[in-house]
């Protein structure tokens, strides 16, 4: 018998695909052996080089570094790889239906290799359109391997709505197989008034050209720091700078909690209202006395503030030695960037609406398998998606 194969796909890139494929394997250990467990990341857009100098999705890291499944073959388990001019060169290219094609044995191959498996968690990339110029969409490659669809929505309850129908529509236009919706970032106090309006009743009735009646495994809520990013992460966002403090300390790879920016004169600085732990700030470099009423600020905290961002370093513009000398001494992850203001937030906004998991991130590993613990129906699931279907 071949393996069940669970395709997890969701309404954008960041949507929390990797983050349910982690909760499901974490709940499905509790059913079938791991070892028995397979993952794959069929059609992948973020690369990173392994040791021996393949490149897989970056997802594909994650999984093994946290998944506990055992002997995971890396290179066999990226098999299509949109990197930065694929699109391009593909388009130019007068064999574009014989690329398709190549690409697509490549993704069968890959699951061919995972034939040992009873279950395999498959894992989209972007929206369900992603990878269609070549034939190898989202519903594409569920039709290709024969999957059944965990299809990822948004919160709320109109813009949930609206996903829904650009999505399932296409899906069914494909003819793929969506088994079942699971929502993500429900704002947790907004739950139950979802629950009451977005039912199994009207989704079935909105969408009924699925083999299967469509089913709801669940209302995730929002975890605050979930997808922030940590101090180590917006660095990477941050060109021409430099740090204060050492990298290794552990407050690095701690996701920060929000952004502020502090603009006022010190005398007029209200920070116990407005800076608070885990906070990222943002403030110019010639800010003498705001640095350090920050830094007492933060120390005073139970915690300290996440980061500090210190922008508009230029020729003649300068941190003070005794800021540089407070700062180190108080432990804030901190840098010092060439950037303005305006420019660092921007950068910071695209860094906290596009975070993933990264291999440090064991505290946020731990909440998503208690959220997945508490609000994923699994024992539904396992009846629709698993029992009869695994050796």
């Amino acid at each position: 018998m071949a393996p069940k194969i669970i395709y997890v796909t969701g309404f954008r890139q960041h949507a929390g695909k990797t983050i349910t494929s982690i909760g499901l394997i974490s709940l499905l250990k509790q059913y079938i052996p791991i070892d028995k467990i397979g993952y794959i990341k069929p059609v992948g857009q973020q690369l990173v080089d392994l040791p021996s100098g393949v490149k897989v999705d970056k997802d594909v890291r994650v999984m093994e570094h946290f998944s506990g499944i055992p002997d995971m073959e890396l290179e066999k388990l990226s098999p299509v790889q949109l990197g930065s001019g694929f699109t391009k060169a593909y388009l130019l290219n007068p064999d574009k239906y014989e690329i398709s094609k190549e690409l697509a044995a490549n993704i069968e191959d890959s699951f061919a290799s995972l034939n040992d498996k009873d279950v395999i968690v498959a894992e989209g990339t972007g929206h369900p359109g992603v990878g269609g110029i070549i034939g190898l969409s989202n519903a594409e490659v569920g039709n290709l391997i024969g999957a059944d669809i965990l299809y990822l929505s948004g919160g709320g309850i109109g813009k949930a709505l609206d996903m829904l129908e650009v999505d399932l529509s296409y899906f069914l236009y494909k003819k793929s197989q969506v088994k079942g919706i699971l929502f993500n970032k429900v704002i947790p106090d907004k739950i139950d008034t979802v629950k009451k309006f977005i039912t199994e009743s009207l989704l079935r009735e909105m969408y009924p050209g699925f083999k299967d009646p469509l089913s709801i495994y669940g209302f995730l809520p929002e975890i605050e720091d979930l997808p922030n990013p940590s101090m180590t992460e917006i660095k990477k966002h941050l060109k021409k700078s430099r740090s204060i403090g050492s990298e290794t300390e552990p407050q690095w790879f701690t996701p920060c909690r929000s952004i502020g920016i502090i603009s006022l004169r010190a005398e007029y600085l209200d920070l116990d209202r407005f800076v608070k732990s885990g906070d990222v700030i943002i403030i110019g470099s010639g800010s003498k006395d705001r640095i350090k009423k920050i830094v007492e600020h933060s120390n005073k905290l139970s915690s300290p503030i996440g980061g500090l961002i210190i922008s508009c370093s230029r020729e003649g513009v300068h941190v003070k030695d005794e800021n540089i000398k407070r700062i180190e001494d108080s432990g804030i992850p901190s840098i010092i960037v060439e950037d303005d203001t305006e420019t660092v937030e921007r950068k910071l906004l695209y860094c906290f609406e596009n975070t993933k998991i990264q291999l440090y991130d064991d505290s946020k590993i731990k909440e998503i398998e208690e959220m997945f613990s508490q609000y994923f129906e699994m024992d539904k699931f396992m009846d629709h998606f698993i029992n009869g279907s695994i050796r």
